[in-house]
């Protein structure tokens, strides 16, 4: 699709759009500008408008509850949580290796505990290990509320950066 029809679409789209296709369609656009102006480093991370912060051997990654990460039932797809939960254990791998490794994911086990509601979902990662080859961590995903939402732990095998 080149931009002319792009454009056509969603000038389509926006003509038979309600304010909550309205909303998305803004939250998708905003995301995107902020990949554009490298706010954010990754698609993944702009969808989910995602802010990340170090701190010492753990990362923490923030995300709003937005339709866009809602399944039909209107709390957050457990897709979205694990996503989280990878992408926060996975930061703190890269974070904790040598500019010349990164860190790939080998096994990731999440415990469901409760739904994903609220405004905002938080993921704290924590490291276990630190090997040659490998690294553990763990992750935890929180409702605006405190409430628990899933529980994980994953592995990633340690590679050469090419």
């Amino acid at each position: 699709m080149n931009k002319a029809e792009l454009l056509q679409t969603t000038n389509e789209i926006l003509e038979e759009a309600n304010q909550d296709e309205i909303e998305v369609l803004t939250l998708l656009l905003n995301g995107l500008k902020k990949k554009q102006n490298n706010k954010i480093s990754s698609y993944i991370g702009a969808l989910l408008h995602a802010e990340g912060e170090y701190l010492e051997e753990s990362f923490s990654i923030r995300i709003p509850n937005t339709p866009i990460i809602q399944n039909a039932l209107n709390i957050v797809h457990g897709g979205i949580t694990a996503t989280l939960l990878d992408s926060a254990m996975g930061g703190l791998a890269h974070h904790i290796l040598p500019p010349d490794k990164a860190a790939v994911t080998t096994e990731i086990k999440i415990n469901y505990v409760a739904p994903g509601v609220g405004k905002e979902l938080s993921c704290k990662s924590n490291l276990i290990h630190k090997g040659n080859k490998t690294i553990v961590t763990e992750g935890k995903v929180f409702r605006d509320d405190g409430t628990l939402i899933a529980h994980s732990t994953a592995s990633f095998f340690i590679i050469n950066r090419g």
